[in-house]
């Protein structure tokens, strides 16, 4: 029946936050990881959930202890006509959950509409104009920054302006940056001259805000030097990396290995955030993998969930000498229903509108709570 099928999402949800009360409070300690240490990625089917699913599932985050959420801001979908404003319907929904559970967002800005792209309809091709893309993007501080219109038109909403901006993704990859006819390495003076114009831009308008680097994976830190050696290190705040290996202290030595990088830089200050990192339950689900490292990098349910655990414990260790500033888990919510290794990554699984809470949902639970000092509410404050 309609009705019993609608009400799975909210009785599984019920059973999460069951599930998240009874693990045993942690001795009342000062907290040991900065704010927005515990985040995840949200995307996939349940981004694209009706509004009430999406609000229970940002409550669920909350009293599981994330504190921040890194998305993607699709400038395609939000502008696909030239010479017309950008629609802001689904980052309205976004900044305004994450505001109202006290949630840091992190908007990766990327995907160029055809109307402005390099290519014509080339899968991930840059803009062929760097001030059509920067345009968006004084577009979106002009909406979500301190000054936002966003927060005048929702009064209602809890005022938490929008100051963090990741620009664009993976850019050493022709899925997000297409170089075809220009050489494989052409991404590397095309995106340094995105990143000058964009930190120029929002500083423009808002001076306070933080600039994050593109993620960089395989081998983040060769491409970081390369990078370097254009002199980037003033035209962004925070280097970022998405890093997927076979154990948690591998993990970490990545950090360690970018962190070297940066020194090499002159950026030894500067924050690194690991933007996506993820161990998938696919074991018995999948055939194997034929690529050796992703054999030893995929398992189980009780696998995943005790890598996730290794993972914060040995980051949260670490974090002070490798200025470690958060650890985003990839990701919120999956299907595990499809030959995608990363399908079966989420701490919920999500298929056909019904969550079910994962094991390692159980265990990020506890490992923020354990290193936040307290449990959360869905209001994203310790209860009392």
């Amino acid at each position: 029946m309609p009705r019993r099928r609608n009400l799975r999402p909210a009785l599984a949800l019920a059973l999460a936050a069951i599930l998240i009360a009874a693990i045993p409070a942690a001795d009342a300690a000062a907290r040991s990881v900065p704010q927005g240490f515990y985040g995840v990625m949200w995307d996939r089917a349940v981004a694209e959930a009706p509004a009430a699913e999406q609000e229970a599932q940002w409550a669920l985050m909350a009293r599981s202890g994330v504190e921040s959420v890194r998305t993607v801001f699709l400038w395609s979908s939000a502008q696909p006509e030239a010479g017309k404003a950008p629609d802001f319907a689904a980052t309205d929904l976004l900044v305004g959950l994450a505001a109202r559970h006290n949630i840091k967002l992190l908007p990766i800005v990327r995907s160029t509409p055809v109307w402005a792209a390099r290519g014509r309809y080339e899968h991930g091709s840059p803009p062929r104009r760097i001030s059509d893309y920067t345009a968006y993007l004084k577009a979106l501080v002009g909406r979500y920054g301190p000054r936002g219109s966003f927060w005048r038109e929702h009064p209602g909403v809890p005022r938490r302006p929008q100051r963090e901006w990741q620009i664009w993704n993976e850019p050493h990859l022709q899925f997000y940056w297409a170089t075809r006819g220009r050489g494989r390495n052409a991404w590397i003076a095309e995106y340094a001259k995105l990143l000058r114009a964009s930190k120029k831009t929002i500083d423009s308008v808002d001076p306070g805000a933080t600039i994050v680097l593109a993620g960089l994976a395989d081998f983040a830190w060769t491409h970081l030097d390369r990078l370097n050696r254009l002199g980037i290190r003033r035209h962004f705040d925070v280097a970022s990396l998405n890093l997927f290996t076979a154990r948690p202290k591998l993990a970490v030595k990545g950090v360690l290995l970018f962190r070297r990088a940066l020194r090499r830089g002159g950026e030894a200050r500067k924050p690194v955030w690991l933007t996506e990192t993820t161990w998938p339950a696919a074991k018995n689900r999948v055939p194997a993998p034929d690529v050796a490292w992703q054999r030893q990098w995929y398992t189980t349910d009780s696998g995943m969930a005790k890598r996730l655990s290794g993972l914060y414990s040995v980051a949260a260790s670490k974090r002070r000498r490798l200025r470690l500033g958060r650890v985003y888990w990839y990701t919120w919510a999956s299907a595990y229903d499809d030959g995608d290794l990363f399908d079966y990554a989420g701490l919920n699984s999500f298929s056909n509108g019904v969550s079910k809470p994962r094991r390692a949902l159980t265990a990020y639970a506890a490992s923020a709570r354990e290193h936040e000092g307290c449990r959360k509410t869905e209001a994203g404050v310790c209860a009392r």
